[in-house]
C-alpha cells in the first residue's frame, strides 16, 4: 500500500498545501483524507504516513484532530514510517509557531513509529516552537501561508522529494 496522508483542515488552507503535496508525490499516495472522515483502521493500514494540519491558538491541534486524537492510542505505529507537517503563523503566534507538530511527534514515538522528514528552522522568525525537537530542526515541514506563502511551493517540493526518496528506498528493499 502506498503513502497515506491524513490531515486536519478547518479553513481549507491545509487542504491547499496537501494538494500541493499530492502534485509532488503523485501515485505514491494511495490514501488522502481529512481526519474528519478517516478512521484509526485506515491510518493503521499504512506503513508509510504523512500526518499534519494547522496549529491553533497556543500551539494546539485544530478541532478536527483534537476530536480524533483519542483514537490515536489504538494505532500501533511499530514498523511505520511517519512524516509530519504543520501550518502556522510565525508573526501572529511567534511563541507557538507550528507547535501542533509536537503532538504528532510524541504520539508516533510513544506508539513505536519512526519519524522522518525533519525540517530546518532557518528562514523562519519566531520566538518559540514546541515543534523544535533538535537544535535547528522542526519535527517536520513547517509552512506559513500567512507570512511566507511565496515559499510554500519550494518548501513542499523539497520536502516531498525527500519523502518520495525515503518511500522508494524503503519499498525497493521490501
Amino acid at each position: 500500500m502506498g503513502i497515506g496522508i491524513f490531515y486536519g483542515t478547518q479553513t481549507g488552507t491545509t487542504e491547499g498545501v496537501v494538494n500541493t503535496m499530492l502534485r509532488y508525490l503523485g501515485n505514491l499516495v494511495t490514501t488522502c483524507k481529512c481526519i474528519v472522515s478517516a478512521t484509526a483502521d485506515e491510518i493503521a493500514a499504512h506503513d508509510f504516513l504523512i500526518l499534519g494540519g494547522a496549529t491553533w491558538g497556543d500551539g494546539e491541534l485544530t478541532d478536527d484532530w483534537a476530536d480524533f486524537w483519542p483514537q490515536m492510542d489504538s494505532i500501533d505505529f511499530t514498523g511505520k514510517t511517519v512524516a509530519i507537517f504543520a501550518l502556522g503563523d510565525q508573526a501572529g503566534y511567534p511563541g507557538h509557531f507550528v507547535s501542533s507538530m509536537r503532538y504528532f511527534w510524541d504520539k508516533v514515538q510513544e506508539r513505536g513509529g519512526q519519524i522522518i522528514g525533519m525540517w530546518p528552522t532557518e528562514g523562519y522568525e519566531f520566538d518559540h516552537s514546541d515543534a523544535v525537537v533538535e537544535e535547528g530542526y522542526f519535527a517536520g515541514l513547517a509552512i506559513d501561508e500567512v507570512n511566507q506563502p511565496q515559499l510554500t511551493e519550494e518548501r513542499v517540493a523539497a520536502w516531498c522529494a525527500f519523502i518520495a526518496e525515503q518511500y522508494e528506498a524503503m519499498h525497493a528493499t521490501a
